[in-house]
């Protein structure tokens, strides 16, 4: 049996070597007292030679110095070697050296051990505890080494193996600081105390009901043994005994998993596209073109007729007539001339915006809207290197593409690069104020004259008013009528006049640059469909990380798993933070005493033998067996109902 043994303490006497140190550091030594007074008898002595006198006081005056210096250098030494003791106390706290802290795990594990159930049931079993199952269990602190390093919670332990039914080794292995030691204990112990209280077991009654297998049978009068069947004269039959064994409950300390950290893989997803066509963003695939869709839009057209005579003239109608002779010619201080007895004057027209907003700088309306964004042509951006093994397709996009332009020498290669950039648009004849567009229309216009005394024009083109013309004497002049204005001189003056025409206005519809309209009167853009070649890809579901590329490419993700307390014993139940395996009773079979035979469930014994040989058949029979268990509940068997206290 293991027995406890007290260390060997040592007893330190630094007071008293301290205090032979002081002692021995204020003593001053005879030796040197001597020469000081024989130096001072030979300076008496030579009281007439001053140089000499001089000379011994300097000589006294270095001895004592050199005195002074070595004394102070053993106090400074001395002075370093307590205070390099308490700062080393000080740091270590509660450390222990390694043999200190395995016999405090030593002490700690036999004491746990010592309760019969915490203790391995078979031979070679063995029951862990690791130091941080020991120190939850509030049984050991934690422990240090001498220089203050934390012992491993996790790789220290202590364990107990059965050798034999009453042998035991305690095994003690502690990590410390990056070193580690074991040490292998024989134990064993007293369960005097436990084994002296009488204790009764209640033993429940089970039943079963097993298929026999009848490979042999025997004539009437014998009964059947193992290959043989003996005669049953002269028989005594008794109850065969049966054998189960019983395993014991078992409760050790469950192993503990921390939080950490797991991948999750699955297969990516293939991808495999066949060679077509493709068009851009906003374009509709047609065969082997991209078609897209534009807004139509209409121009007016206006012509001009003269319904009331007279020669069509752009906006108006020209009237020619005879010019009038006469002998005063008429003329206009402002304004033209009309029919040789007014003057047409005229100046420009206001305007005020019915719809939309007005320009005063060119005196007109308009309205706005937004500006349409598309992308532009592919445009060269510049030239890139990576390396050959870089994925660029990743890079790619409708708005940028690379192109190899040279594999270089170090195995990289070079692209050229374009991309294409979202320019702002207006409809055409509108103009562009940064991202907005104006559109000018005569529609938007009320016109109108600012002063009272002019009239707008039919054509509202201007405003005019009519003064009456001045007259000075003449030699003779041609005239023309009210209203009508003199072109040519002397006999070869017509007259003319224009008035408004009738306005005819038209819509034409028209399409934006680049649109054909169509006979459905649709605007219409058509372009060369880019033809793409056959294409594997390879991607990940939702939530899961790529990695590599091509065949090459996994699909993972990081997933983070909750700590949690567990079994190495796969017949052991966790219970909070213990692994407990119940006790169980197993059926073995039944027993017969020397002399008797066993048959079924029964032990025959014959004085006079007779053996034949059995006949080997083929039946199967019923047969019920009963035994008496520890436990209520046994798998394959029925409890009775019948009970009974066995010692």
């Amino acid at each position: 049996m293991y027995e406890e043994k007290e260390p060997v303490k040592k007893e330190k006497k630094v007071k008293k070597e301290k205090s032979k140190k002081e002692n021995k550091f204020f003593q001053k030594t005879p030796l040197k007292e001597s020469k000081g007074k024989e130096e001072k008898e030979k300076i008496e002595k030579v009281s007439s030679a001053d140089e000499k006198k001089k000379g011994l006081k300097i000589l006294s005056f270095r001895a004592d110095y050199v005195s002074v210096l070595i004394r102070f250098g053993i106090f400074l030494i001395f002075a370093f070697i307590v205070i390099f003791i308490v700062t080393k106390v000080r740091n270590s706290g509660d450390a222990n050296s390694f043999t200190e802290n395995m016999e405090n795990m030593k002490e700690v594990a036999y004491t746990y051990y010592k309760v019969e159930t915490h203790r391995p049931v078979s031979v070679d079993e063995e029951i862990v505890l690791t130091l941080k199952d020991l120190e939850e269990a509030s049984l050991i602190k934690e422990l240090k080494d001498q220089e203050g390093n934390v012992c491993s919670k996790e790789y220290s332990y202590v364990s107990l193996v059965k050798t034999s039914s009453d042998e035991y080794d305690l095994i003690v292995y502690l990590s410390c600081g990056g070193e580690s030691q074991m040490a292998t204990y024989p134990v064993s112990f007293d369960d005097s105390e436990n084994h002296n209280v009488s204790t009764s077991t209640l033993l429940y009654e089970q039943k079963r009901t097993i298929e026999v297998n009848e490979e042999y049978s025997c004539p009437e009068g014998y009964y059947h043994a193992g290959r043989y069947c003996i005669s049953t004269n002269n028989t005594v039959t008794v109850q065969a005994t049966p054998k189960y064994k019983v395993t014991p409950a078992r409760n050790s300390a469950a192993r503990y998993k921390p939080t950490g950290y797991e991948y999750e893989y699955v297969d990516p997803i293939v991808s495999i596209n066949e060679s077509s066509y493709e068009c851009p963003s906003g374009y509709t695939l047609s065969g082997t073109s991209c078609v897209k869709e534009g807004t139509v839009r209409y121009r007016s057209s206006t012509s001009y007729s003269c319904p009331n005579g007279g020669t069509p003239s752009g906006s108006r109608c020209l009237f020619t007539v005879s010019a009038n002779y006469s002998d005063e010619k008429p003329y206009c201080r402002r304004g033209t001339l009309i029919n040789n007895d007014s003057c047409y004057v005229t100046e420009e027209y206001k305007v005020r915006c019915v719809t939309g907003k007005k320009d005063s700088t060119i005196n007109a309306c308009y309205t706005t809207y937004s500006a349409s964004e598309e992308l532009s042509d592919w445009l060269f951006d510049g030239k890139v290197t990576y390396s050959e093994d870089y994925d660029i397709d990743r890079l790619e996009n409708e708005r940028r593409m690379y192109e190899v332009d040279e594999y270089l020498d170090n195995g990289k290669i070079r692209y050229s690069r374009y991309i294409r950039k979202y320019i702002k648009t207006c409809d055409d004849g509108d103009e562009l104020k940064g991202s907005t567009c104006r559109h000018y229309d005569e529609a938007y216009e009320q016109r109108y004259c600012s002063d009272s005394d002019y009239h707008l024009a039919s054509d509202e083109s201007e405003c005019f008013t009519y003064e009456d013309a001045r007259y000075k004497e003449t030699s003779g002049i041609y005239t023309c009528p009210s209203g009508y204005r003199k072109r040519g001189s002397g006999a070869s003056s017509s007259c003319y006049k224009y008035e408004s025409a009738t306005k005819n206005t038209s819509q034409t519809p028209y399409c934006a640059s680049g649109y054909d309209l169509t006979s459905n009167g649709k605007c219409v853009r058509t372009i060369e469909a880019t033809l793409v070649e056959e294409k594997v890809t390879y991607s990940c579901p939702e939530g899961y990380t790529k990695r590599g590329n091509g065949a090459s490419t996994q699909c993972y993700k990081k997933t983070t798993t909750d700590s949690y307390y567990y079994c190495t014993n796969s017949q052991a139940t966790l219970n909070g933070t213990r692994c407990v395996i119940a006790e169980k009773t197993t059926f073995l079979g039944y027993t017969c005493s020397n002399g008797y035979d066993l048959s079924g469930n029964q032990c025959i014994k014959t004085d006079n033998v007779e053996r034949i040989l059995a006949t080997e058949n083929d039946h199967t029979t019923s047969r019920e067996e009963i035994i008496w268990s520890k436990e209520k509940e046994l798998d394959g068997w029925t409890w009775t109902g019948n009970t009974k206290e066995a010692e």
